[in-house]
């Protein structure tokens, strides 16, 4: 009797902790086994070369699970026989199916999971090695599955989505991140023109006037960064700082023209330019503003960094801002020219 009681626990142990293994290599992420292996937490690195191949660990541990399950199970009934009789073997192996299905394959699968990481880092080595061991054997059954498509995985957008709302939902990520998160998705599908201030509110001056000539504009500015054209707006030839034209002021050089204050050249870049394509083209240039331009060359709007970052964080209004939308200012004044 302590025979079969000993197999039946060396058995139920055995599959459980394969079982548990398998659960836990699954529930670890190999984004997260990354993170992991640069952090240097021990056991990392043979868990990333683990997750970069799964199928022959997977299989050893596959393997090892049914050959505790089956034979095991041929063992303790060849056991149980002898104790109990051919009259209450059926009812032993009820009892047995129970415990296998309870403590060697819900239980343990539900540990493997809950504790994934910890479990994962702590059996990888051997794991790792373990597969080595047993390379010829894995081999030979992996020959049987050789010919089945494998489908590559991928990350979609809407599992990002899915996965940032869960997230949300179990209070792991907070609302303002989840919103960020959707709204970085939407850089891809807006374009230049659905963000830019329109050439109708547009604040630029003409270069050839002096400084005396727009004292009052200047001091007046709303804006730090300002488009200096040459006869027409079609014509921008650079941006001017406000700082720069106070200096001026400062300094008594009123006579002073507008354009020889320029000091950045004017960036152009197209109406239907995705704006996820601007920020590389800020931070290369590192200048903040834009000329937006149509398809004959003249300029539709400006565009700034602080336009394309409202997109992810919403609007960013300061104490000298008249309007939270220069888009929506553009349509009032478009309106008010009609009436």
């Amino acid at each position: 009797m302590e025979l079969l009681l000993f197999s039946v626990v060396f058995m139920i142990c055995g599959s459980g902790f394969f079982s548990a293994t398998e659960a836990a290599l699954f529930s670890t992420p190999i984004n997260k086994a990354k993170i992991l292996s640069n952090k240097k937490k021990k056991g990392s690195q043979y868990l990333l070369k683990i997750k970069r191949d799964m199928r022959p660990t997977i299989t050893l541990l596959v393997v090892f699970t049914n050959i505790f399950n089956i034979a095991g199970s041929i063992f303790v009934g060849a056991i149980a026989g002898e104790v109990f009789g051919s009259t209450k073997i059926g009812i032993f192996s009820a009892i047995l199916t129970f415990l296998v299905i309870i403590f060697a394959e819900i239980i343990p699968k539900s540990i493997g999971e809950a504790y994934a990481t910890q479990i994962s880092l702590f059996l990888a080595k051997t794991l790792f090695y373990g597969t080595k061991i047993f390379t010829p054997f894995v081999y030979i059954t992996e020959l049987f599955t050789k010919p089945l498509p494998k489908k590559k995985k991928t990350i979609s957008e809407e599992e990002i989505r899915s996965l940032s709302d869960i997230g949300f939902m179990e209070g792991v990520i907070e609302k303002d991140e989840r919103e960020m998160i959707n709204k970085v998705f939407l850089l891809n599908d807006l374009k230049a023109k659905d963000v830019m201030t329109p050439r109708t509110v547009i604040t630029a001056f003409e270069g050839s006037k002096k400084l005396k000539e727009l004292e009052k504009e200047i001091y007046s500015l709303s804006h730090s960064r300002i488009p200096i054209y040459k006869n027409n707006l079609d014509n921008i030839v650079g941006i001017c700082h406000q700082r720069d034209l106070l200096i001026s002021f400062s300094k008594g050089e009123k006579e002073k023209s507008v354009a020889s204050l320029v000091n950045r050249k004017a960036i152009k870049v197209y109406e239907n330019q995705k704006i996820d394509e601007l920020i590389p083209v800020f931070r290369k240039t590192r200048c903040h503003l834009a000329i937006v331009t149509d398809d004959f060359g003249g300029t539709s709007g400006v565009i700034t960094l602080e336009d394309v970052l409202e997109q992810i964080i919403g609007s960013v209004v300061d104490e000298t801002d008249e309007t939270e939308d220069m888009r929506k200012k553009a349509k009032i004044k478009s309106e008010s020219k009609e009436l």
